[in-house]
């Protein structure tokens, strides 16, 4: 589930075996993974999970890799407690399960996370990273907040119907997969069409040939040409991070 017209979930692709160098928190009764570059920064970056939540290794890895380009990286629970999807959960039950995850109402937690940031780093420069669900919350924030400098959503986009989904207040990134089931290029198109007509801020989209959904962090580097993407996506990501923060 990585855009609002779409009611199915995204399979979990593959689970990385790793352990993590950050440590959790746990800000006003919500729970977050926070990992710190080793050179002291005053730039942060808030890093949005998927439907799997905020325990999920794949997604730690990633915020592991931002703290390790120089920013402090912090990964909220946006489900605030509430179980995340599971790939041993029945399909018929998601549409009931997704109604009480709204990616466009994440600034309560956005919020903690941020003030975190700001009074325990003394963070000065923000900037969003998400992927799946969590792309859809970058692009939230994006539309509806101004304290980010920069976002980065992978596969993760709003409803197509939104007339705010082009009026970006930051600059933006949105990776996909050109074979991505979960979000389809006439979406991509869309997306393209409206922040063309719309956005007043830099702005990118990036289509990767051949990858499905969740490559970017969900997808082992099964051949060179699996790794060319994941690579490139990822140092995309972190580009676009430096050049705007």
């Amino acid at each position: 589930m990585a855009n609002a017209n779409n009611e199915t979930p995204c399979c979990i692709g593959d689970r990385l075996e790793y352990g993590s160098m950050g440590r959790a928190v746990k800000v006003g009764g919500v729970d977050m993974y926070v990992a710190t570059p080793k050179t002291p920064t005053k730039k942060g970056v808030v890093v949005y999970i998927d439907i799997f939540g905020w325990e999920m290794p794949n997604t730690r890895y990633m915020v592991d890799m931002i703290a390790n380009n120089g920013y402090v990286a912090i990964l909220p629970d946006a489900f605030e407690g509430a179980e995340p999807w599971s790939a041993d959960k029945d399909r018929s039950t998601f549409d009931e399960w997704r109604k009480t995850k709204d990616p466009n109402k994440i600034h309560p937690v956005t919020d903690a996370a941020v003030g975190y940031l700001q009074q325990e780093f003394g963070v000065e420069q923000l900037g969003c990273v998400g992927f799946c669900w969590g792309g859809r919350a970058v692009h939230a924030c994006l539309v509806d907040r101004t304290d980010f400098k920069c976002g980065v959503a992978c596969y993760g986009i709003g409803n197509k119907e939104d007339e705010k989904l082009g009026l970006l207040n930051a600059p933006g990134l949105f990776i996909f997969g050109d074979n991505d089931p979960v979000i389809p290029l006439d979406q991509v198109k869309t997306l393209k069409t409206e922040l063309k007509k719309s956005c007043k801020v830099d702005n990118h989209v990036s289509v990767y040939e051949g990858m499905g959904h969740g490559f970017v962090h969900r997808k082992k580097e099964e051949n060179d040409k699996d790794a060319a993407a994941i690579d490139g996506a990822r140092l995309e990501m972190l580009k676009w991070l430096e050049k705007y923060m």
